[in-house]
């Protein structure tokens, strides 16, 4: 089989600490050496970060990966944790491509590995890195690649006017490692929950409308836990002094601290442990109908939790109304809540069988093999 070279932040100081960031990275290095495949996970940073960031790599590559297939290096070529400069030589030599995990903002290959053809890039923020590339040179947002895929299902579709930019964009779902899912897990948490950031990513104007992040959209939805009568559990960052944690907390909402999900593990086990997820998402990808879908849902998915999640025309591409359910407005929105209870089994029971169908990690990554071409 072939090497493959796979770039991602895993502990750098934007994802420190954030067991979810960490699971996505993780579940796409497993996902391709299931396949067969010897995969190289490398993390490359501008600046050397505190460490903490680097004990926090190399424990993270200790217990959920393989410290002789990764390493976290600087941009100049410094190695900062894992394997030497030689072996990593030694896999570009060989790789059969590079695979980038998300835009990074710069155009230059990456070091150490920039002479890996093919280049290929997985757009996580379809709408935001559109919008932001258009007015510029698209390479110092996306950099330059010889593939393009991206986790928007819509983008390049008549199902969405976002600038293609003069690539080609392939779709691709996240994908999910199944049996990390399975099993008899206990319901310890009989609520909807999720985990989210709150203002990230700021505002963006699409033909004529202000996109703004998920605190934006969640205000529509601030009577939810009333009218639905359901307790709706949000992990998220805010400061106790912060006026939008009194707004949730007055209108019904439960809060939790994200240093519940700091690892991988606790992650997991807080997704098993929930009942099913009801999110939000954040403007950029519900207004530019981008068919955005969740990393995170999927992971709820696999764990046969139902998912509720704002649309962002994900439902034209993937299964829904059973297991997986869109809404836009509030209405929509407590109407799935209270489908969803009254028929928990049915749901749970969809929501496993989209997984399995559809989000799957060796379905997703050999079909994209396949579309990257020569890759055995």
């Amino acid at each position: 089989m072939s090497r493959l070279i796979l770039v991602e932040d895993l502990a750098g100081p934007s994802v420190l600490g954030r067991g979810g960031h960490a699971m996505y990275v993780l579940q796409w290095a497993h996902g391709l050496r299931r396949l067969g495949h010897r995969v190289l996970l490398l993390e490359v940073l501008d600046e050397p970060p505190a460490p903490q960031a680097v004990r926090a790599f190399e424990e993270l590559v200790a217990q959920w990966w393989d410290p002789g297939e990764a390493a976290m290096v600087l941009a100049s070529g410094e190695i900062l944790a894992g394997v030497e400069r030689e072996l990593i030589a030694n896999c570009a030599a060989e790789a059969a491509a590079v695979i980038t995990l998300a835009a990074h903002y710069r155009r230059e290959p990456w070091p150490l590995v920039g002479d890996v053809r093919p280049r290929v890039l997985i757009d996580q923020d379809p709408g935001y890195t559109q919008l932001w590339a258009q007015d510029g040179d698209p390479a110092d947002i996306f950099g330059e690649h010889d593939l393009y895929f991206t986790v928007g299902l819509n983008v390049g579709t008549p199902r969405s006017r976002l600038p293609t930019l003069g690539f080609e964009w392939h779709p691709v779902v996240n994908p999910v490692v199944l049996d990390w899912w399975t099993g008899d897990a206990p319901v310890r948490r009989g609520r909807f929950t999720t985990a989210l950031s709150w203002r990230d990513y700021g505002y963006l104007e699409f033909e004529g409308r202000i996109l703004g992040p998920k605190v934006e959209e969640f205000r529509t939805l601030l009577d939810l836990p009333r009218r639905s009568g359901e307790q709706l559990e949000l992990i998220v960052d805010l400061d106790p002094d912060d006026p939008d944690r009194a707004m949730l907390l007055d209108h019904g909402w439960l809060l939790d601290d994200p240093r519940t999900i700091a690892s991988p593990g606790q992650y997991r086990e807080f997704i098993r442990g929930s009942l099913a997820e009801f999110s939000c998402v954040k403007g950029g990808y519900a207004g530019t109908r981008s068919g955005w879908f969740s990393d995170r849902s999927a992971c709820y998915l696999a764990a046969g939790r139902p998912v509720v999640l704002q649309s962002t025309g994900f439902e034209e591409v993937l299964p829904s109304g059973e297991g997986l359910l869109a809404f836009g407005t509030l209405e929509q929105a407590a109407d799935a809540l209270a489908r969803v209870r009254a028929d928990y089994t049915r749901h749970s029971a969809a929501a496993r069988e989209i997984a399995r169908e559809h989000l799957d990690g060796d379905r997703v990554l050999r079909a994209l093999l396949d579309q990257i071409g020569g890759i055995a």
